[in-house]
């Protein structure tokens, strides 16, 4: 696809937003409402996270507090909130996509081109 094909994209997905303001305080509203889950160690340890990637839950099995190996559970808890972090991070784009009709990251590759390019080409 051409750059002047992306822009052409890009225009179309601009002039869809409407009312930015309006769709940007529903998706937070959205975002801050969706829960994601990830756990480690076979759910030893389970972390709740919103969409907009505020923790809001550190779940862990009451045998972990048996266990002598604090590491352990220090790499368990570690791995598990890296892991919501991504699946919030993955719910937010689809979100975005959902509210605005396009996700802004789409366009980084059309952003960066042109800045390699120089800039806007010229018409």
């Amino acid at each position: 696809m051409g750059i002047f094909d992306q822009m052409k994209q890009m225009r179309e997905a601009f002039s869809q937003l409407g009312n930015l303001k309006e769709k940007q305080e529903e998706l937070q509203k959205r975002l801050a409402q969706i829960r994601v889950t990830a756990s480690a160690g076979a759910g030893m340890v389970e972390v709740t996270a919103s969409a907009d990637g505020t923790l809001t839950n550190l779940n862990i099995n009451p045998i972990m507090f048996n266990a002598d190996d604090k590491k352990m559970l220090e790499d368990l808890i570690l791995s598990a909130s890296n892991e919501v972090q991504r699946k919030a991070k993955e719910a937010m784009s689809h979100e975005m996509k959902n509210v605005l009709g396009f996700n802004p990251s789409d366009f980084e590759g059309v952003f960066n081109q042109m800045q390699k390019d120089g800039g806007f080409p010229s018409v």
